[in-house]
């Protein structure tokens, strides 16, 4: 696939940094480089371009926190939440991750007639491998809650069955009600409750991106 195309196919997870980075925007006033970032990322059209702007995302993440807690704001954990969206997809965008080997290896399967690519099936496909990534994702995380939380406490309970869901539905609830409980809790301290909710927000992206990406019309065309 040449640059641009591969752009267009990622054009779904572009939107949720776009749209996650609007909400923290919104509510840091006067913010230039957030703004003139997200300008930039409104016209970006080159693989390469997008790399660049996502890394200087990265950037200056731990500034943007810094100014998000400064705020003191009341919905601060609303706030930090639309920000880790953003810097979890920015990641999942890099070159190197899962969601470049999947467009190559869909591309390669068609090439060799081993598929037949249309809107329908490559939802399907793209659905199976975003499950099997959120599961990953809770079941590498397992430990360090239950480092914190016991077996019967209902946030781990929530987590062992989101840990082997395979149906869309149940797994975009349980993800809501994973960041819910863990907004209520009172058991553990901020910095635990943001780290905690780094890495729900890394499965909650990649269900927003299955939701979004159904929108899209994908773009299969070879060179």
């Amino acid at each position: 696939m040449n640059n641009e195309i591969e752009v267009d196919f990622l054009e779904p997870g572009l939107a949720i940094v776009i749209s996650s980075l609007e909400n923290v925007e919104a509510e840091l006033k006067n913010k230039k480089e957030l703004t003139s970032l997200l300008d930039n990322l409104n016209e970006v059209e080159e693989l390469e371009d997008l790399t660049k702007l996502l890394n200087k995302l990265n950037d200056i993440e731990k500034d943007l926190l810094k100014e998000i807690k400064s705020l003191n704001h009341k919905e601060e954990f609303e706030i930090i939440s639309d920000l880790q969206i953003a810097i979890a997809m920015s990641n999942f965008l890099a070159p190197n991750e899962f969601l470049f080997e999947f467009t190559d290896s869909i591309e390669a399967k068609s090439k060799a007639n081993e598929i037949i690519v249309n809107q329908e099936n490559i939802l399907e496909i793209f659905k199976e491998i975003i499950i099997k990534k959120v599961n990953e994702v809770y079941g590498e995380s397992l430990s360090k809650f239950k480092n914190v939380y016991d077996n019967e406490n209902e946030f781990i309970k929530v987590l062992k069955i989101a840990f082997e869901e395979s149906n869309l539905n149940d797994l975009r609830e349980a993800s809501k009600l994973m960041i819910n409980l863990l907004k209520i809790d009172r058991t553990i301290n901020d910095e635990k409750k943001y780290e905690f909710l780094e890495i729900l927000n890394k499965a909650e992206s990649l269900i927003n991106l299955i939701d979004i990406w159904s929108q899209y019309e994908m773009d299969f065309e070879e060179e």
